[in-house]
């Protein structure tokens, strides 16, 4: 009779099954770690821009309400913003200049507020326009008032800082308080006037002042280094003015 070694056998099964085991459970570990990883990035990039989304909303709700300011003749508003891993700050002052006939000007500093988030995207609201800035790149998505005809209007929207910065890594609601300080209206005549804006998006100005005035603009293609100047049509060119105090909380 022929013996079986059953022993042997039986040790080669046991063998082949561990081997076996380590592998699918080697396949379903490395599975789980690159859906985990790929669905982390995910997630965070989709977090990201719903959250670049809903403070560009609530950055329109704050031009809104500065318009109700400086055309409805409202003393104060409040924007409420949800602030999640950036920070809301006052950026590098532009410059605005009306100037016509040599020594008649009409100059003002503003300061923008600017939304930055962790990846350097930023939003940046400056006289009654707002940007999205991708490193040196901006793009104007929401217009000023400026107005263009018989009579030309150029609004002043001097946003002036009542408080610091504020940051944070994780989220809250933040508060911007806007009231009025001063108001001023100035009127230059029969005579050719020019607009001059200083700004590190000056491209994107120079863009939207030959689209809105029908006018060639000097700007930073014409070797002006971050600045514009274009010719304001009309016989008569107003500047409205108004001092804003913004406060962040």
């Amino acid at each position: 009779m022929r013996s079986v070694e059953t022993g042997a056998l039986t040790d080669r099964r046991g063998v082949s099954e561990t081997m076996g085991f380590v592998l699918v459970f080697g396949i379903v570990v490395s599975t789980v770690a690159v859906v985990y990883v790929g669905g982390f990035d995910a997630l965070t990039g989709a977090r990201d821009a719903q959250q670049f989304a809903n403070t560009e909303r609530a950055f329109d709700v704050m031009d809104s309400n500065v318009e109700d300011l400086a055309v409805r003749g409202a003393p104060s508003r409040t924007t409420e913003i949800l602030l999640s891993n950036g920070a809301i700050y006052f950026g590098e002052s532009v410059t605005f200049n009306v100037s016509a006939g040599g020594n008649d000007y009409y100059a003002t500093t503003i300061r923008p507020v600017v939304y930055r988030n962790d990846e350097g995207d930023e939003l940046v609201y400056v006289d009654g326009a707002i940007f999205r800035q991708y490193g040196d790149r901006a793009v104007m998505f929401d217009e000023p008032r400026l107005a263009s005809g018989n009579r030309t209007l150029v609004p002043y929207v001097i946003a002036r800082a009542e408080s610091t910065n504020v940051s944070t890594d994780n989220t809250r609601r933040l508060l911007v308080r806007t009231t009025v300080a001063e108001r001023d209206v100035r009127r230059f005549p029969d005579t050719a006037a020019n607009l001059t804006i200083t700004s590190p998006r000056a491209a994107a100005w120079e863009r939207y002042l030959e689209a809105e005035l029908a006018v060639d603009c000097d700007g930073p293609a014409d070797g002006r280094t971050g600045e514009v100047e274009c010719p304001l049509p009309g016989d008569d060119v107003y500047v409205q003015a108004i001092v804003v105090n913004v406060e962040l909380d």
